[in-house]
């Protein structure tokens, strides 16, 4: 009897699956050889999103610009493993990365690492945010504003307040949280 049973479970998801087939041939496409291959239909990263994440905007942003993982990853020079991985929240893109993939996607770097919604609420936030939100290290933020990447480490775990120098020059790329 169970051998009957799988039989017809077998035959109605090989039926099941036939069906969904004819029923999305809008999304097909034939060449020349009688080849047919899938579309990707392209669509605007800030509306209808599906996934919002870091993964799902940079997905999102890829297939509005209608390129393949060969193509973003040739154009970035990072690997097709790294950036699908990135697509599927598997790995943190490092902010040199998320700036080069940036660029050649159009989109900003807080837009592709979901930047805007870190609190803001401390002053140690504001500077993690501002930092991220231009894709900088720790190392590249330090350097940029004249001090150690020591300091800017206590800045943003709350061990010390910046004094009155630094702190003018921190506020040009804080006064971008303002604006938002």
């Amino acid at each position: 009897m169970s051998g009957i049973c799988s039989f017809v479970d077998e035959s109605m998801s090989r039926f099941a699956s036939l069906e969904y087939r004819r029923i999305r041939t809008d999304k097909v496409e034939d060449n020349t050889l009688g080849i047919s291959f899938k579309k990707e239909t392209p669509f605007s990263p800030f509306i209808d999103m599906i996934d919002d994440s870091p993964g799902g905007r940079l997905r999102a942003a890829r297939t509005t610009k209608q390129m393949y993982l060969v193509d973003l990853a040739a154009a970035t020079g990072l690997c097709t493993r790294t950036i699908g991985l990135a697509e599927a929240n598997k790995l943190k893109v490092s902010p040199p990365s998320l700036r080069r993939l940036s660029k050649v996607l159009g989109v900003s770097v807080a837009f592709l690492g979901c930047f805007e919604k870190l609190p803001e609420s401390t002053l140690e936030q504001r500077i993690i945010k501002a930092r991220l939100y231009y894709g900088y290290t720790k190392r590249e933020f330090s350097a940029l504003i004249g001090i150690s990447e020591r300091t800017l480490y206590e800045w943003e775990h709350d061990r010390k307040i910046p004094p009155p120098t630094p702190l003018n020059d921190l506020s040009k790329y804080l006064a971008v949280l303002m604006k938002e």
